[in-house]
């Protein structure tokens, strides 16, 4: 019996391998997508692929290697014919998916294929018919392969085309995770084109052992959008035409990490809800970040498109279209951010652009580090008052010799639910928290408030830093932005949602919007907006650019009232999911996709419209090549 067993893994071991060979051949289409140049990329793509796509061949073999003890004969035959060629063309056919919208298949697009296909896909008889024929053409390959391979075999060149994907593996995440580090767009930049390519990165382990110094590497290294990294990006679709202002204003962004929407109440955060009901203030009612992390909450932001596009624009080093055009209207930029920004890569893609920017966190913890951040923060306007010469109440602008500024202050108390040992406290409070007496009959009340002790601690910051703009007179002149990367769970619902990154719950990704926008009345928006509307109201607004937010972002101005779309896209650490006004449906990263209600009540019988499932394919590919 175990020499059979033993025959008979051999037989599969030398089938996977011929598979092996196979999947190569196929996988060589994401090529045309990658167009390598020299030797360097070369060589990484050939350990791609005898690494990452090898080792997709042979976990699909793997259960043939488990039913083995229990199936033979003619039946392995069958079932290792059908299932190899399931396999191969489930990849054949995420090649077919990658060339019409260069995302890679998932469940979602399946449900979509198997569901609602007529409404969204158009199939030919021509079409229907080169399918049929190739589903057959495999099944014959395959299972000439399985009787010719079960009569000859392969003595030992599985086993060494094992171990060879096994170091080719860790060949690929040594370098992709030192690439990553040095900047190296030549191989980051391949590595979003094949499917569950998950590469490793290690920037902030690398900084931890002194092996890298970032600041170093980033002011040697040449950031910004690089023409051959950036082949597969269209974007923006087109210029735009910006008329900069004789006296331009100031721009201030600030975002304060997991602060969800309903802190913003006189109780909690005084300060920020004083300026809110200002006159010449915007308070938006209902504001969704593009995601439910940091990572996802900043790109939208930033970007005003959803994290999907978070591998292209790193992998290019592309900026958003908002810092572009402040830096082509000559704006002085201080980025201050208590958190790391090389963990999620902001400094890869959003401040790809800019050549002065600190990668190195304030220290201490992060009530201490935000403290600094606004110390840092209201030195340098007094300094650039100072240096420029320019009065309190003074209008900024080429006219007078100023030069315009563009601040972003990022805070990460409320993130680590951190106040100062001596500060006032909600109360009952949690003085230790332990992570693992969390459950779902665990009272929230001491933890929660220990989170809205953090923000009032930091409203305290913010209300330092609106009150020097004012006190300066510059708070006239100066389009300000407050609000935050997600929010945060608290079993709300009894479904055991702690923190953030889980769902799309209105806890998770409902957000404060507090705007002032100079010559604007302010007022409450009554409508649902969302970050991807805050770059297109900016740079319409402030930078005097023209009206077409289609060639670069998802959003609208929202000045110029509610979305005509019903949809927003909300993203995860690699998921996403579709915001709907009565329902989330949330795509895992597997493609697989549930439907919930905002209470997280699972929708067992809802299905995603399919209009509304081909927009946001759409959306999701635009800003593809």
């Amino acid at each position: 019996m175990p020499s059979t067993l033993f025959l008979r893994w051999r037989w599969i071991g030398a089938w996977t391998l011929a598979n092996m060979l196979l999947a190569w051949l196929i996988a060589s289409r994401y090529v045309d997508y990658i167009e390598p140049s020299g030797l360097t990329q070369w060589a990484y793509l050939g350990l791609v692929f005898l690494g990452h796509v090898s080792l997709l061949v042979w976990l699909g073999a793997l259960p043939l290697f488990v039913l083995a003890p229990i199936v033979r004969g003619r039946l392995m035959w069958l079932v290792g014919t059908i299932w190899a060629s399931s396999l191969q063309l489930l990849l054949l056919l995420d090649t077919l998916v990658y060339d019409q919208y260069r995302f890679h298949l998932s469940g979602f697009i399946l449900d979509l294929l198997l569901n609602a296909g007529g409404d969204v896909f158009s199939f030919s008889w021509v079409a229907i018919s080169i399918t049929l024929a190739g589903i057959l053409a495999m099944l014959v390959l395959q299972g000439v392969l399985g009787r010719m391979l079960k009569k000859r075999g392969t003595r030992g060149a599985s086993r060494i085309a094992f171990a060879l994907t096994v170091l080719a593996l860790l060949g690929v995440h040594g370098w992709h995770a030192w690439a990553d580090a040095f900047y190296d767009q030549k191989i980051t930049a391949m590595t979003r084109h094949f499917p569950l390519f998950y590469p490793a990165t290690a920037k902030r382990f690398f900084i931890e052992q002194g092996w890298v110094d970032a600041q170093e590497v980033r002011d040697h290294v040449k950031l910004g959008a690089s023409s051959q990294a950036g082949r597969g990006l269209n974007y923006p679709l087109a210029p735009l035409e910006c008329r900069g202002s004789e006296s331009p204003d100031n721009v201030m962004l600030v975002v304060v990490d997991a602060l969800r929407h309903d802190m913003l109440n006189p109780t909690v955060m005084p300060n920020l809800y004083r300026y809110a009901q200002s006159p010449g203030w915007i308070n938006a009612s209902e504001h969704f970040s593009g995601g439910n992390s940091t990572k996802a909450g900043v790109f939208s932001l930033f970007y005003g498109l959803p994290v999907n596009y978070w591998d292209a624009f790193t992998a290019s080093q592309q900026p958003p279209v908002l810092l572009d055009t402040l830096e082509a209207q000559d704006y002085r930029f201080k980025v201050l951010s208590s958190a790391t920004l090389v963990s999620p890569a902001f400094d890869r893609n959003v401040f790809s652009g800019l050549d002065d920017v600190s990668l190195k966190p304030a220290e201490g913890e992060p009530w201490e580090r935000d403290q600094q951040i606004t110390d840092d923060w209201l030195a340098w306007i007094s300094d650039r008052e100072k240096f420029d010469g320019q009065s309190s109440g003074q209008r900024s602008g080429p006219g007078n010799g100023q030069r315009p500024f563009f601040g972003f202050l990022f805070f990460d108390a409320v993130h680590g639910y951190s106040s100062p040992p001596d500060y006032p406290r909600f109360t009952p409070y949690w003085e230790t928290v332990n992570h693992l007496a969390l459950g779902p009959d665990f009272d929230a009340e001491p933890y929660f408030n220990r989170y809205r002790t953090a923000a009032h601690y930091v409203d305290q910051l913010l209300g330092r830093v609106l009150d020097d703009l004012k006190a300066r007179g510059l708070l006239e002149n100066t389009a300000v932005v407050i609000t935050a990367d997600h929010g945060e769970s608290f079993n709300e619902h009894g479904k055991n949602y702690w923190g953030h990154g889980s769902n799309y719950s209105r806890e998770q990704v409902e957000v404060p919007l507090v705007m002032h926008l100079p010559g604007h009345s302010g007022g409450k928006i009554d409508f649902r907006t969302q970050h991807a509307d805050i770059a297109p109201t900016l740079l319409e607004e402030v930078l005097g650019c023209e009206a077409a937010p289609a060639r670069y972002t998802l959003g609208h101005n929202l000045t110029q009232g509610a979305s005509a779309k019903d949809w927003m896209l909300s993203g995860s650490y690699m998921g996403y999911g579709i915001l709907l006004p009565d329902r989330q449906v949330d795509v895992a990263p597997t493609g697989r996709f549930e439907v919930y209600d905002y209470q997280m009540q699972p929708l067992d019988a809802a299905r995603p419209d399919p209009s509304t499932s081909q927009a946001v394919l759409k959306a999701l590919s635009r800003f593809y090549r």
